[in-house]
């Protein structure tokens, strides 16, 4: 989009500059440059803050779990890539990774129609994807199996429990969380001495993200 606008700021400074002089051409070129600039800047720091929000707000939903004994940590590194967990949620029912998304058009709804994940009229079989090979990247480092999830804050998914299942990956409404993780069941060892090892082991395999 820069190119673009750089092209286009050097024909409306040209054309300033052949009704007045060069310096009002080239003031006028770069306001141009730095109106579109500001422009684009705004439009990402809006989503990374609604992104940030939407994070904080999984990470209170999920605060509850802590008093029946789960472990829940944030925003994990993947080593050798840029990619980070949003959260893991460590417990009796194993192991949840839990990716927040900001799908924040509450007009919008989430659904699943001829093998893809759309939130409104946009496909979101890259998002899924993604979140599935997280979760095993996940898995590999820990040695445990690791269940994907999708929170969503904002679009309604339709239905009783406001959930759905594809491709190994559970798409549920945030505020449904806690009671999804409780729903996954007691699993066989998971008991609380496991729990704390493993949570040791996100501390030396999966580190803080730092951008």
């Amino acid at each position: 989009m820069l190119p673009v606008t750089v092209a286009l700021s050097a024909v409306i400074g040209s054309g300033v500059a052949a009704y007045t002089n060069w310096q009002v051409g080239l003031i006028t070129a770069l306001g141009v440059v730095m109106c579109e600039v500001w422009r684009t800047y705004r439009r990402t720091d809006s989503s990374w803050a609604k992104g940030a929000a939407g994070e904080q707000a999984t990470a209170r939903l999920l605060a509850r779990l802590r008093r029946r004994g789960f472990a829940v940590l944030h925003d994990r590194a993947i080593p050798g890539s840029r990619a980070n967990l949003d959260h893991l949620v460590i417990g009796p029912t194993g192991v949840t990774y839990i990716d927040t998304k900001a799908w924040r058009s509450k007009r919008s709804t989430v659904s699943f129609e001829g093998g893809t994940l759309r939130y409104g009229s946009y496909a979101q079989t890259r998002a899924l994807d993604t979140v599935a090979w997280e979760a095993q990247e996940a898995a590999e480092a820990l040695g445990c199996e690791v269940r994907p999830v999708i929170a969503v804050h904002g679009a309604r998914i339709p239905g009783p429990q406001g959930r759905l299942e594809t491709r190994g990956v559970t798409v549920v409404e945030a505020r449904r969380l806690p009671a999804l993780v409780r729903s996954f069941g007691a699993q066989a060892g998971w008991n609380a001495a496991r729990i704390t090892a493993v949570k040791q082991r996100v501390e030396q395999e999966l580190p803080p993200y730092t951008s």
